[in-house]
C-alpha cells in the first residue's frame, strides 16, 4: 500500500517518453513515433494517453500580460492501454497527420508534441518533444 501512495504522488511512479522519427515535417505530412510508458515500483491504471500539437509563439495581446501563447492544433487520445504492470515498458506507435495550413515554425514560434499518461488520482506523467513544421 505504501508503494501505491508514493506513486500516486509522483515518486516512484511510471515514466513517460515519446519518440518522434522524424522531428522535421512539412506540411501536408505526418508525425510517426511511438509512446514508451516505463511501469514504476508498482501496477498502475492507465485511463488513456493525450498525444496534443500544440502551437507556441510570442505575441502581445492587450487582454494578456504575457508574451507567450499557446493554441491547441490537434489532439489525439488512446484508450488501449488499461494497465502498466510494475517495472513494465510498453511502446504504443501513433501516427498524427499535419494539415496544409499548420502554422510553419519560426524564430518566434514552435510546435510542441504534448504527451500525456492520464493515471486516476495520481500525478499525470507527461512529454514534451519540439516539431519542426516546415513550407512544403
Amino acid at each position: 500500500m505504501w508503494k501505491e501512495f508514493l506513486s500516486s504522488v509522483g515518486i516512484g511512479s511510471m515514466k513517460v517518453d515519446t519518440i518522434v522519427h522524424e522531428p522535421k515535417i512539412s506540411r501536408p505530412g505526418k508525425i510517426e513515433g511511438e509512446v514508451v510508458i516505463y511501469g514504476g515500483r508498482c501496477d498502475q491504471k492507465v485511463e488513456g494517453i493525450d498525444l496534443r500539437l500544440v502551437y507556441r509563439y510570442e505575441a502581445v495581446k492587450e487582454e494578456s500580460d504575457f508574451t507567450q501563447h499557446e493554441k491547441d492544433i490537434h489532439e489525439k487520445t488512446i484508450e488501449s492501454i488499461e494497465m502498466v504492470k510494475a517495472n513494465e515498458t510498453k511502446r504504443i506507435p501513433f501516427t498524427l497527420m499535419i494539415s496544409n495550413d499548420h502554422p510553419v515554425s519560426g524564430e518566434e514560434s514552435e510546435t510542441v508534441l504534448r504527451t500525456t499518461v492520464r493515471i486516476p488520482n495520481a500525478v499525470d506523467p507527461f512529454d514534451e518533444d519540439t516539431i519542426i513544421i516546415q513550407k512544403n
